[in-house]
């Protein structure tokens, strides 16, 4: 099987770290191969991307960055071979860890993902074209100005207007919708001063910036998230509908965007009403936070008491009016010796 999954790869014109036999037994034989192995997700990750593209498939499979990724590779795997309608039993059945657990089982997927893609590239290649087709990519700017265009019920403007000449006639258009309805529906913008092109350059590096960060943080909370579903399946419980937690989990994680969707654009939209900042315990707040989970771990408790304000304090140990007398012994005299 080494020798077939290696012929193919050469086929297949593979231009990662694998050049012979050995290199490729290293991958799959010992603890710390398969998918703990960079090489070896790096491999999986480059199969399953070309499958992705040529069979039109959403599942996705990413190589790891550290050994304790593994889990998560597992996972992505499953639900990749699952889309696939993979026939193995070997990578179908049991614990997603446990399919790649054993030479035979990494083998085995390395074997049957070569072939899927030499036989889905056959398939793309001697099936009929539909004639080239050149499709005109829009920008998001774009997208944006053709909304608003639509919105203000412009006709299609000509081609050979300018960018300039195109926003003035709908800054005139803008001014005149606005009068035409409340104040309260539009609301008053929250960022009114006029800038330079030096500052809006700084506010652009600012906002570049912050939006690293809170890409990370995102990240961060994402994989926070993705472990502790990990821990959840460690029970014998789970590892029974572990092929339903993967599949019902990676629904909802694909939606999942690590990146904000904040811009410029984002700050020149804000209205005032955004600086108001409501209560956590607010019942506009609490109708998109409350959860019927909240009662299971919360729930009523028995009132054990404690508190301070109900106990009566102790007695003092002295009047606060009386004082010692002079033949009284203090403790530890008297004593003899």
């Amino acid at each position: 099987m080494e020798v077939e999954v290696l012929d193919a790869l050469d086929d297949l014109r593979y231009a990662g770290e694998l050049n012979d036999a050995a290199a490729l037994n290293k991958l799959v034989d010992g603890n710390e191969a398969g998918a703990k192995s960079l090489v070896y997700t790096q491999l999986v990750a480059w199969l399953t991307g070309e499958l992705k593209v040529l069979l039109q498939l959403e599942e996705l499979v990413n190589a790891i960055s550290t050994p304790d990724d593994h889990a998560s590779f597992c996972m992505e795997v499953s639900a990749f071979l699952k889309e696939m309608g993979c026939p193995h039993t070997t990578l179908s059945t049991g614990t997603a860890t446990d399919r790649l657990s054993s030479k035979a089982g990494r083998l085995l997927l390395l074997h049957y993902l070569v072939h899927e893609l030499m036989a889905a590239r056959m398939t793309h290649t001697h099936s009929p074209q539909q004639g080239v087709k050149v499709q005109m990519t829009e920008s998001d700017e774009a997208k944006d100005l053709k909304l608003l265009l639509v919105t203000l019920g412009f006709p299609k403007p000509p081609t050979n207007i300018t960018a300039q000449q195109l926003f003035q006639k709908a800054q005139i258009k803008l001014l005149e919708v606005k009068k035409k309805i409340s104040p309260m529906q539009v609301g008053t913008p929250l960022f009114t001063d006029t800038l330079t092109d030096k500052q809006w350059c700084m506010i652009q590096a600012m906002q570049k910036e912050m939006q690293s960060e809170y890409t990370m943080r995102r990240q961060m909370m994402i994989k926070r998230l993705d472990l502790t579903i990990q821990s959840f399946q460690w029970s014998d419980q789970a590892k029974r509908r572990e092929n339903d937690l993967t599949f019902e989990y990676r629904k909802r994680r694909d939606r999942m965007i690590a990146e904000p969707a904040v811009s410029l654009g984002t700050l020149l939209a804000a209205r005032e009403d955004l600086a108001v900042l409501e209560k956590t315990s607010n019942a506009s707040v609490r109708k998109n936070t409350a959860s019927a989970i909240n009662k299971v771990l919360i729930g009523r408790v028995p009132d054990r008491g404690g508190r301070p304000n109900e106990h009566a304090p102790p007695p003092p140990e002295m009047p606060s009016w009386m004082q010692r007398q002079p033949g009284q012994q203090g403790p530890g005299q008297g004593r003899g010796g």
